[in-house]
């Protein structure tokens, strides 16, 4: 991908569409391209914070430390998606890992050039504001999800979380989401087996489709009508 490319991605993303074209231009006339290959850490925890990303293609895992599980994939993120914006504002180490689970090509911008920008426009400090609030959306789902106490219930609205679904937004269908039966359980506190039980359930309705290390969703609005009807 070539790098006007990857900035028309960035330009077209839900944070950053938001804005008008001269905020667009101070901040993607100020990152760099970045290939990361499948399966290669692109930062670790406690590693010092540094850019500021946007992935452009390909799909990329979070992980978080859990007290009882160790390392949990916590989420996971397709193109359009920016993070590591907490870390980088607040010159402190990185908390979450991510990896590449595919191929991953991002934007990165640099913590220097933050600094530069908010020097010379202090009204953007508004902005990038805003993408931490934007990005809590999405940490609160996942932890709503796990305060649902039927487990077939949980685990539809953990898929749902994992393809992308905001408090206002579906992602449309299909997509698929890079993560093994084994990976989904730990995610989703429960056994393997009962993950197993509940995804050929949805297969047999239509909605989902078992591949090699990924679950296929293929009708997201008859998932998200599952969830809210068992509510």
């Amino acid at each position: 991908m070539q790098l006007q490319n990857a900035t028309e991605v960035a330009r077209a993303s839900r944070w950053l569409s938001q804005f008008d074209r001269r905020t667009q231009d101070l901040i993607c006339g100020r990152m760099r391209l970045v290939s990361l290959p499948r399966n290669r850490m692109l930062f670790d925890m406690e590693d010092a914070a540094t850019d500021i990303y946007c992935l452009v293609s390909g799909c990329a895992v979070m992980t978080i430390p859990h007290p009882v599980q160790g390392v949990v994939n916590a989420h996971v993120m397709f193109a359009g998606r920016w993070f590591g914006e907490p870390a980088a504002l607040g010159r402190r180490p990185r908390i979450i890992s991510v990896f590449a689970r595919r191929n991953c090509e991002l934007l990165a911008l640099p913590q220097s050039k933050v600094a530069e920008l908010l020097k010379a426009e202090p009204a953007l400090d508004w902005v990038f504001f805003n993408l931490m609030a934007w990005n809590v959306e999405e940490y609160l789902l996942h932890a709503v999800d796990l305060l649902i106490v039927d487990p077939r219930l949980r685990l539809y609205s953990r898929l749902l979380t994992f393809a992308g679904r905001l408090l206002n937004h579906l992602p449309e269908s299909p997509v698929a989401i890079p993560v093994t039966q084994e990976e989904l359980a730990v995610a989703s506190n429960m056994s393997r087996s009962t993950v197993y039980h509940f995804l050929t359930e949805l297969a047999e309705r239509g909605i989902c489709e078992i591949g090699y290390r990924e679950i296929r969703i293929l009708d997201v609005g008859r998932l998200d009508a599952l969830v809210r009807e068992n509510r």
